[in-house]
């Protein structure tokens, strides 16, 4: 079989928000990487219910309307790969961080359940660890800096069991932060904030030499913005969600409603400022870039706000620009135009297929 084609290999990532569904299929052969498929469900169009449901203990996944949609767009996408992984809304894992004495990566191993205890306000017995150095590898001198995330165990299973239901193998759950990251991340990026904004809540990362420095989440985001102009208008919510998207901050002959989103973005803005200003006071390092993602990215005139208040009193001003992880794969010159919208939408099923190929 000396003149066979090697077959590429393929990858499934699949984002599940809280109003959208997104999966991203990529190929990989010889080193080169191509976008196969992608595809959404909206939460209006699928279901009267929000995909996920909330309190402070719990995640609460729709199960049954999750599996049924995501079935339904792996069926109308044409997409054959099985194996597939999930993002976990960073609002629903915990991360903490800490120092460990200078020892091995086998020691270390070891020694990470016993310290987490510390810091997780939760039994070890519920929940699923993760952990990775904050460096490259342990230094024999030196403590080493871990990163730690916790899952709830039933959150879990929850997500086995959508895969299961939608005829999918689950290989991994990963935090939206990390799959961000490998999506947006370049290995000579400058140490950057990545600021994911969806529906439900805003995420902020700190990410420094290709590692996850510090993390944070809050439950201000595009549903805010939309409520707020529900309330202000005296309109349903789908027309403000529409209003929305189509007039964002700009100023024009439809009208001005930038007066109604501005409080909201401040709040977004105030925070990231201090997540990054924390940072760069208890590391000494200076964050050079902000790269935003997440469907409120894609707000008309966001990028243009959130460059002038990121960069107030600063006087090195940080490079602000809305995420493109799709420039590390190829797609058709067709979706050109489409890959605004694509690429800060798509960012964490992206980084989710990219995973297979690290």
């Amino acid at each position: 079989m000396i003149f066979a084609k090697r077959k590429s290999q393929k990858s499934l990532g699949v984002d599940i928000g809280t109003k959208v569904i997104r999966v991203v299929e990529i190929s990989g052969k010889k080193g080169k990487l191509a976008l196969e498929n992608y595809g959404e469900v909206n939460l209006d169009v699928a279901c009267k219910e929000f995909f996920r449901s909330f309190d402070k203990k719990n995640l609460n996944p729709s199960v049954d309307n999750i599996s049924a949609a995501l079935k339904a767009i792996i069926e109308e996408t044409g997409i054959k790969t099985k194996k597939v992984v999930f993002s976990l809304p960073d609002f629903a894992t915990f991360f903490t961080t800490f120092e460990l004495p200078p020892m091995s990566s086998k020691e270390i191993a070891n020694a990470v359940g016993f310290e987490a205890r510390k810091y997780i306000p939760l039994p070890l017995s519920e929940l699923v660890l993760d952990w990775q150095l904050m460096s490259k590898e342990p230094s024999p001198k030196e403590n080493s800096k871990i990163l730690v995330m916790a899952v709830p165990k039933i959150i879990v299973e929850q997500y086995k069991t959508i895969a299961e239901q939608a005829g999918l193998e689950l290989t991994a759950l990963e935090a939206e932060a990390m799959a961000l990251k490998r999506a947006v991340v370049n290995e000579n990026d400058p140490t950057s904030c990545l600021l994911e904004i969806g529906f439900q809540s805003t995420n902020i990362n700190i990410v420094e030499d290709g590692f996850m420095k510090m993390s944070f989440s809050f439950d201000i985001a595009g549903k805010d913005l939309t409520f707020s102009i529900s309330e202000t208008l005296n309109i349903s919510t789908g027309d403000a969600e529409i209003i929305k998207k189509k007039q964002g901050l700009l100023v024009n002959e439809e009208g001005n409603i930038s007066h109604i989103l501005t409080p909201i973005l401040s709040v977004i803005s105030e925070r990231t400022r201090k997540v990054i200003k924390d940072f760069e006071s208890k590391e000494g390092k200076t964050v050079e870039k902000v790269v935003i993602a997440g469907g409120t990215s894609l707000l008309p005139g966001i990028l243009e706000y959130f460059t002038e208040s990121l960069n107030q009193d600063e006087a090195q001003p940080k490079i602000v620009e809305i995420a493109k992880p799709f420039v590390k794969v190829a797609y058709p010159p067709i979706l050109d135009k489409k890959m605004e919208e694509i690429n800060p939408t798509y960012a964490i099923a992206l980084g989710e297929a990219l995973r297979k190929f690290e």
